[in-house]
């Protein structure tokens, strides 16, 4: 195969992102690397092999000028390609400020815009698209501040770039030439859609670094591409092909947060235990690979593999959106089909706090009865209520395993969803969670942790406990009321920064020492560490204000925290009489905030007891 220079690419051909590819992911190591192989082809004066660049022509062309440009769809090499614009950019910029500025303009409308056609885009992802032409290439003006996890790799690229650059000066011409001479590419060009997994397909089996949801979409096209049928039966298959590609697009685009794209994967495996159920292996992408979707069955029936591939991806496509919910509740457009305003944000609410403790154990549960969000929010809100004391009782304040009941529940996820609407299968659910607060999230456990927390020398009492960082947040945040947050959790889950000793750990030295003067060891660290010694602050302070006086101290407390304010409100003086009060009240909050005191089973009773393989070993046998 004949190999290609840059210029072979950019010869009257517009190039596509197509909605069904993830926008950009090169890090500095990549961008660096293939910098440096530049600049090795340079020094070496030879080519340098830069990979195999797949595209699909579109029919359409588009005007340029005179000229008729074709458009591609860029299958594979999308990462080097953008890499490449970017940093043909930023030589183009560079050289325009010297004697070299015409020569730079016609670069320019080779490479990046002709006419104002841009001549590399994004099909759908239109924030990377205004991102990229007004930020990255900084040609028009910026419209909109929306950005993504994409666009922020766009803009780390550009600044790796343009430092790169700033270490090699007055190399740009240099760099220029070198890209266009002495870069060698394969070109593979794909005739239809379905060939896509096919190419895929193959790389996967070469070791390409694919997620599994990546290779499930390839093996999906590679069945499709070999789906043979009457002819007059053809356009279903090239229409399944292009299903394909459109619900991946809605996928990616609903696995793409603000700050973060959801991990791929995990959110493959958890559908998978809704649509298919469980195993105790739970390899989702075995089980669709290589039993469920695999070229055995297709030409055994193909028609049927055509159906099952439709319902599969469908059922795909509805979940990334539930999944999105789940994962960003805050989005202003998040449960659209709760129309009721007071059941939407508290949905939104609890799945909020929810986020913020350990939940993998709930995710497929909660994934399972999304669909009642429409029909039945109530019962939604009342699941979703349940599995956040499910996971503080166990994870948070009990410390159990994090597999705790995770066998129970995934089990139960693939009958729950095909029922979701059923009340008898809604009922099951919440006694099961019930089950499992009541047998694993008790009272005398937390009280046995406690206990140990204080008699370990490596520990130090209520600082240790692993509940305290979001049990101080949703203290402060039954105290504000209706006010304006003054703590967001990312601060508050950062312990050394958000914690205070009211009573400080160090009183060696201080107006302290006489508070502890006539107590020994061990009741000195069972109130320094004391529930109610313990605040959650509203900006870090330094080690000379912790230990300072507690008349100080409620100055800075004023303007704190409502934990703060209310401490300095609520007491002249801080001895230890102050300190159990204060334990009393937020035990009492713990007690009525999650319920320590009810007994769950009997409010959600639906069927006899059963025991948890996972705490008890060896019990294979779970009894319903």
């Amino acid at each position: 195969m004949e190999l290609k220079q840059l210029t072979h690419f950019f010869n009257t051909r517009i190039y596509v992102v197509p909605s069904y590819q993830r926008g950009y992911s090169w890090q500095k190591k990549q961008i660096e690397d293939f910098l440096t192989d530049i600049d090795h082809a340079i020094r070496l004066d030879s080519h340098h092999y830069t990979g195999t660049i797949t595209i699909q022509k579109q029919n359409e062309t588009e005007k340029v000028g005179l000229n008729n440009f074709e458009i591609y769809h860029l299958v594979d090499g999308q990462q080097r390609i953008t890499t490449l614009i970017l940093i043909l950019s930023h030589l183009i910029k560079k050289l325009k400020n010297n004697e070299n500025e015409e020569d730079a303009k016609e670069k320019e409308k080779t490479y990046i815009v002709n006419r104002n056609s841009y001549l590399f885009r994004y099909a759908i992802d239109k924030t990377s698209e205004n991102y990229f032409k007004s930020l990255i290439l900084e040609i028009e003006n910026l419209s909109s501040l929306d950005e993504n996890h994409y666009t922020r790799n766009l803009k780390a690229a550009k600044k790796i770039i343009s430092d790169y650059f700033t270490k090699n000066e007055d190399r740009e011409l240099e760099f220029l030439n070198a890209i266009e001479e002495k870069l060698l590419f394969n070109e593979y060009i794909i005739s239809d859609t379905a060939e896509i997994g096919i190419v895929f397909e193959t790389m996967n089996n070469r070791g390409v670094d694919l997620s599994n949801l990546e290779i499930v979409k390839n093996r999906l096209l590679y069945l499709t591409s070999k789906i043979k049928l009457e002819e007059e039966n053809e356009s279903t298959v090239t229409k399944l092909s292009e299903q394909i590609n459109q619900k991946w697009s809605i996928i990616l685009r609903n696995l793409t947060l603000p700050d973060e794209v959801l991990d791929e994967d995990t959110f493959l495996s958890n559908h998978w235990i809704i649509y298919k159920g469980w195993s105790k292996d739970n390899k989702a992408k075995d089980e669709i690979l290589n039993k469920e979707f695999t070229i055995g069955k297709m030409v055994e029936n193909p028609e049927s593999m055509m159906t099952e591939i439709s319902k599969y991806i469908d059922s795909l496509a509805t979940a990334s959106l539930h999944w999105r919910f789940i994962n960003y509740p805050t989005e202003d457009k998040a449960f659209p089909e709760v129309e009721n305003k007071k059941l939407r944000y508290e949905i939104k609410s609890y799945l909020e706090k929810l986020n913020q403790l350990s939940n993998s154990a709930v995710r497929p549960l909660i994934l399972a009865f999304m669909p009642s969000m429409n029909e039945n929010p109530s019962f939604l809100l009342k699941l979703i209520k349940l599995t956040e004391i499910f996971s503080f009782r166990l994870f948070s304040m009990n410390r159990r395993r994090s597999d705790t009941g995770k066998n129970d529940i995934y089990r139960h996820c693939l009958g729950y969803h095909s029922s979701y609407s059923d009340e008898e299968t809604q009922r099951h659910a919440l006694s099961l969670l019930a089950w499992y607060i009541d047998y694993y999230g008790d009272k005398e456990r937390f009280e046995l942790e406690i206990q140990e927390l204080f008699k370990s020398s490596k520990k130090m009492g209520y600082y240790s406990w692993g509940a305290l960082n979001y049990f101080l947040y949703e203290y402060e945040e039954k105290i504000k009321g209706s006010e304006d947050r003054k703590v967001s959790f990312s601060f508050a889950r950062s312990k050394s920064k958000s914690v205070e000793h009211i009573l400080p750990q160090t009183t060696e030295g201080t107006k302290w020492k006489k508070n502890v003067a006539k107590m020994d060891k061990i009741d000195i660290k069972r109130w320094t560490h004391s529930l109610g010694n313990l605040v959650l602050i509203s900006k870090y302070k330094n080690s000379e204000l912790l230990n300072s006086s507690f008349d100080k101290k409620k100055e800075g407390y004023k303007k704190g925290s409502f934990s703060e304010i209310e401490i300095a409100n609520e007491n002249d003086s801080w001895k230890i009489k102050n300190i159990k009060q204060r334990e009393e009240i937020m035990l009492s909050f713990l007690d009525e905030r999650w319920k320590l005191n009810e007994s769950f089973s009997e409010i959600y009773s639906s069927f006899d007891e059963y025991e948890d393989e996972t705490e008890e070993e060896n019990e294979d046998d779970v009894r319903l």
